[in-house]
């Protein structure tokens, strides 16, 4: 298959020394770095400003947008960072790397790249999963004038998935009764009752929320913006936090036999999992973005996944994120046991190593690489 769009530099010291560099300590030096590449290459960038908070050292909120190539062009890649705010470490690099290494003229005419960083600014900016209103971006995207979907096994298990207890003896002997409910259930069945999605507690983890929030109603509008004229359009959002080390899975939230699915697998092969029936490391979700994507672009053939990479074990994961919803509902975020929280949650969702970086680096540029000769074998006249 024909790769498009950046090239990996040849010089294997070379890139070790470079690839470290596209990744950030912090939002702000995150967005500062995505404005300088964009610059760089006389790009223009569009803005959107998140009324409801600022950064920590008081500054504004944005969601930058970098359109790269023909924007008559029918087909679409959206790539996306910082759904789940603090994952947003991840896909940045790689949109950073995108644009740093990258020339205009390798984009296939028929394919336009839009590149959405940061498109939960205050997650990211204050190491949160969840945005200002404590609802998880990637639940959020379902229609709120109907009945939300029901999560019955979170409801039994809210107090133990979200405690407000965190001490050691505490937190030992909830996990004691959600392994009991695993070894009864299962350990898919716990799962999705811990992530899958709740829209009835506003304190609980994975709260989808009760209206479309800034970041839902910023990223409709930006689907809205590019998708005339589509006749292909994709989508790959980063994530982190599930599976090994270093590995990206493309997930979708489509069953096996829906088109969607068939023109995932053959742009990206087998890797590709569906979170139906179980394939994915991921269990099957509520209002996420890539299964609402359908209805926003509905004259075009939709391929929307998201790419998962794993960071530390799952039960460190969960741990750091009990802690932080903790932590916000009852503790005090400048204090030693609140920098103390944020560092270990910041951990579980960034590994900041080198050998990590260059990892999502290579999967990122890959993914992009295929999902960009995909569109342009589809469109092609």
């Amino acid at each position: 298959m024909a790769r498009y769009g950046p090239t990996r530099n040849t010089n294997a010291d070379e890139t070790m020394s470079e690839t470290p560099s596209y990744f950030s300590k912090d939002y702000t030096e995150a967005r500062n770095k995505f404005l300088r590449a964009a610059t760089a290459l006389d790009l223009d960038v569009a803005s959107h400003l998140n009324p409801n908070g600022k950064t920590p050292d008081g500054t504004g909120l944005y969601t930058d947008i970098v359109r790269v190539g023909d924007k008559a062009a029918p087909a679409k890649l959206l790539i996306m960072s910082a759904t789940h705010g603090v994952e947003g470490f991840c896909g940045s690099g790689v949109q950073v790397g995108f644009l740093k290494t990258m020339s205009v003229r390798q984009i296939p005419a028929n394919v336009e790249v839009i590149l959405v960083h940061a498109i939960n600014p205050y997650g990211f900016a204050w190491l949160r999963r969840v945005n200002e209103d404590n609802v998880d971006l990637n639940r959020n995207f379902v229609d709120h004038a109907l009945k939300y979907p029901q999560n019955a096994a979170y409801e039994e298990l809210k107090e133990l998935i979200a405690p407000i207890d965190i001490s050691r003896d505490a937190m030992k002997a909830a996990n004691a009764k959600l392994r009991d409910y695993a070894e009864a259930q299962g350990a898919i069945a716990l799962q999705g009752a811990v992530s899958c999605g709740q829209y009835a507690h506003t304190d609980g983890l994975y709260y989808g929320g009760s209206f479309a929030t800034w970041s839902n109603k910023t990223f409709r509008k930006i689907v809205a913006d590019v998708r005339d004229g589509a006749t292909a359009l994709a989508l790959v959002d980063f994530h982190t936090g599930l599976g090994p080390y270093g590995y990206g899975e493309p997930i979708i939230e489509f069953a096996t036999d829906d088109p969607a699915y068939g023109r995932a697998k053959a742009w990206y092969g087998d890797s590709v999992k569906s979170t139906v029936g179980g394939e994915s490391v991921s269990a099957h979700l509520s209002g996420t973005i890539d299964g609402a994507m359908p209805d926003m672009a509905p004259r075009a053939d939709v391929t929307a996944m998201a790419l998962e990479f794993g960071t530390v074990p799952s039960n460190e994961v969960f741990r750091a994120l009990r802690k932080d919803n903790w932590l916000h509902l009852h503790g005090e975020l400048d204090s030693e046991l609140g920098r103390s929280i944020k560092a270990e949650l910041r951990a579980a969702f960034y590994p900041d190593a080198d050998d990590w970086k260059e990892m999502i680096w290579a999967r990122g540029l890959e993914v992009i690489n295929q999902a960009i000769a995909g569109l342009a074998a589809s469109t092609e006249a």
